[in-house]
């Protein structure tokens, strides 16, 4: 079983539209143009929510965050940007983000830290990245 797989398995209970795989690489391509994982956890921590970014990253449990605050995060225009690859509105987009996020982030950090070349590589596509997690 692949990343995808292993990823859309465990938020198969969080979506029931069937959709799972489409959503994923859509918000990894949204997360591409947003300028990476670095630069989400940037507009994480100056909307006060580093911490919570950070329990995804670490060993421990992933905090839950709201759309609302995916939204204070990025705001209108960037969260219309993935609404419009998700073919939905912004508050669903945030919805979205709120469910994929912690989950995507704690994949592509197994051992507590993310690799170097997952923050800094903004033309990974989603399978570069599940061929360099798994070093395939």
């Amino acid at each position: 079983m692949g990343f995808l797989d292993e990823l859309a398995g465990s938020l198969q209970g969080n979506q029931s539209d069937g959709h799972l795989p489409g959503q994923l690489q859509a918000v990894w391509h949204w997360v591409q143009e947003q300028g990476g994982i670095e630069v989400l956890l940037q507009k994480f921590q100056q909307g006060g929510l580093g911490e919570v970014f950070s329990s995804w990253i670490g060993t421990g449990s992933n905090q839950p965050v709201a759309h609302s605050d995916i939204h204070s995060a990025f705001g209108q225009a960037e969260l219309q940007s993935l609404a419009d690859k998700l073919g939905t509105d912004v508050r669903g987009a945030a919805g979205t983000l709120a469910v994929i996020l912690p989950q995507l982030i704690d994949r592509m950090s197994p051992q507590g830290r993310m690799d170097e070349a997952s923050l800094h590589e903004n033309k990974l596509d989603l399978g570069s990245m599940v061929d360099q997690i798994f070093k395939r």
